[in-house]
C-alpha cells in the first residue's frame, strides 16, 4: 500500500493561519475591552449614556457585529481559497 503525498500547499498553508490568527485577536481585543468595561471597577465607564443607553450595552452589541463581521470574512477567504463560489 503506497502512502498519498499530501496535496497541501505550505505558502497557502501559513496564510491562512495568519489570516486566521489576526481575525481572532480582532474578536479577541474587542471582547476582552468590552469585558474589562463591564466590570465593577469600570462602573462609571460602562454606564455612560450614548444616544440614551449605556456605553456598556453599546460595547455588547458591537462583540456581536464584530463576531458577524470576523465569521464572514473567514469564510469568504475559506470558500474563496477552496474553489468556491
Amino acid at each position: 500500500m503506497e502512502l498519498q503525498k499530501s496535496k497541501i500547499d505550505p505558502a497557502a498553508l501559513r496564510k491562512r493561519s495568519i489570516m486566521s490568527f489576526v481575525l481572532l485577536f480582532i474578536f479577541a481585543a474587542v471582547y476582552f475591552i468590552a469585558a474589562i468595561i463591564n466590570t465593577a471597577e469600570f462602573k462609571h465607564v460602562a454606564g455612560t449614556q450614548i444616544l440614551g443607553l449605556p456605553l456598556a450595552f453599546h460595547l455588547g452589541v458591537l462583540v456581536f457585529i464584530v463576531g458577524l463581521v470576523v465569521t464572514h470574512v473567514h469564510l469568504a477567504q475559506s470558500d474563496k481559497k477552496s474553489g468556491g463560489k
